[in-house]
This record gives C-alpha cells, sequence and structure tokens, in this order.
C-alpha cells in the first residue's frame, strides 16, 4: 500500500512536482488547500513551519508544506517572507514603482520546505538561492503554466529576459535544472534514503 503524503497548498503545480519525484506506487499525494493562516514571520523557514504545524492539525497526519520568498538585494531583502502579502496588496506594480530608480536590481527567490511525520516532528529543507535580476518593465506574454506573476519581471541569472518570455521548452529545461538542487528534490531524497 502507498504511502499518503499530504501536501497543503493551493498550487496544483507544487503537489504535481512532488508527485513526479517520487515513486507512484509507494508514495501518493493528496493535495490539500485549507485556510491557513499566513504568519508574519521574519524567514521562510519560520512561515513554512507555521504553516505545516496548521496542517498537521488540521488533518492530523503526515504533511508537507512549501513557502518561498523573493529577496531584492536593494530593499534589504524586501519583501522576503512577506512576498505574498506584496502581492496581494501592491502586486507586481508596486514593486515595479518602488524598483523604478534603483540600479542595482540583483534579486532571488528562497524557499523552505517542511514535513511533519506521523510523530509530528518536523524536517526542515532549504533551497538553493535561485539567482535573478527585476526586470525595467513586466513582460506581457501569456503564460498559463506561471506559478506567480513574479516571472513576469525575474530575469534569471545569465538570461536577457523574464521567465514569462521563455518558451516553453526553455522554461522547462531551466525548471529542471532549478529542480536539482530544489527543496522538492531535497525531500525526495532524504524520503527515499532515510
Amino acid at each position: 500500500m502507498a504511502q499518503r503524503i499530504n501536501i497543503v497548498t493551493g498550487n496544483a503545480g507544487k503537489a504535481r512536482l512532488l508527485a513526479a519525484l517520487l515513486p507512484a506506487d509507494a508514495y501518493e499525494i493528496v493535495q490539500h488547500d485549507l485556510p491557513l493562516i499566513e504568519p508574519q514571520a521574519s524567514s521562510i523557514q519560520a512561515v513554512a513551519l507555521s504553516k505545516a504545524h496548521q496542517g498537521f492539525q488540521h488533518l492530523a497526519q503526515p504533511v508537507v508544506v512549501e513557502d518561498s520568498g523573493f529577496y531584492i538585494d536593494s530593499l534589504a531583502g524586501f519583501p522576503g517572507p512577506y512576498t505574498r502579502y506584496i502581492l496581494e496588496t501592491i502586486g507586481v506594480a508596486g514593486l515595479l514603482r518602488l524598483m523604478h530608480t534603483i540600479e542595482d536590481r540583483r534579486c532571488r527567490f528562497e524557499s523552505a520546505l517542511v514535513y511533519i511525520d506521523s510523530a509530528g516532528t518536523p524536517h526542515t529543507f532549504a533551497d538553493l538561492t535561485t539567482e535573478g535580476q527585476f526586470a525595467l518593465h513586466p513582460d506581457t506574454t501569456p503564460c498559463p503554466d506561471a506559478w506567480s506573476e513574479l516571472w513576469r519581471i525575474f530575469i534569471p541569472a545569465g538570461y536577457d529576459k523574464p521567465l514569462t518570455a521563455f518558451t516553453s521548452d526553455e522554461r522547462a529545461a531551466l525548471l529542471r535544472r532549478w529542480q536539482a538542487g530544489s527543496v522538492y528534490n531535497q525531500f525526495a531524497r532524504w524520503l527515499l534514503n532515510p
């Protein structure tokens, strides 16, 4: 019988990503979109840990929660763990206004994944930083597989266009490279090789 792993997210892409990394005959990935409280914490790890504890209390089963933050170097790492709130309030347009006259446009994504096992013990995995540049203007290319509006203004290191301007094949190749160090991959390796 396959071991059930509950991933707490409203993003079906995250559930598909985790399912693709684990053998389907050994693990059943079940997505739950729960009404979790988004804590205001000083780190992505603290946000993911809080949400994982909430998910575990709600389901009374092992859970996985992944959370990401967008960090802008010239804004002292803002919005960081407050990324979701910023996107829901001022949005990408507001971030563009904040960055209007700033020359240093370095930015990055950071992620944390927390797995709470059946005993209630949390296990935290931190992502390798995905670095890039903040675009001068948002890309308007339709991109139905974008996980975030930030893809419209995030130019990955070594490229000259935002993620949404990539072709599907280019984006898939880049995401595969990033996946090697991702929190999902770290978790899958840990789970498969305890």
